[in-house]
């Protein structure tokens, strides 16, 4: 998907209108911001639940995963 979205990119912004490319960006911003949200709630409950695993090698993969999309 993100790829696509990379890719795809330049070509959806020359075929629609100003107006339309305005809707699409805040409505983007708008889901973005949502999802975070969501995102957060459920670590917030994850943090006060009684059992923790710790899983090292999934620690590390997810932060690795997190900086190539970063960079990307």
């Amino acid at each position: 998907i993100t790829f696509c979205g990379i890719t795809m990119k330049n070509y959806v912004e020359a075929n629609i209108s100003h107006k339309s490319h305005t809707t699409v960006k805040y409505t983007m911003k708008m889901l973005s911001s949502s999802s975070e949200t969501i995102i957060f709630m459920f670590l917030g409950v994850a943090t006060v639940n009684n059992r923790h695993v710790w899983n090292t090698w999934f620690v590390f993969m997810t932060i690795f995963f997190c900086s190539v999309y970063r960079i990307v």
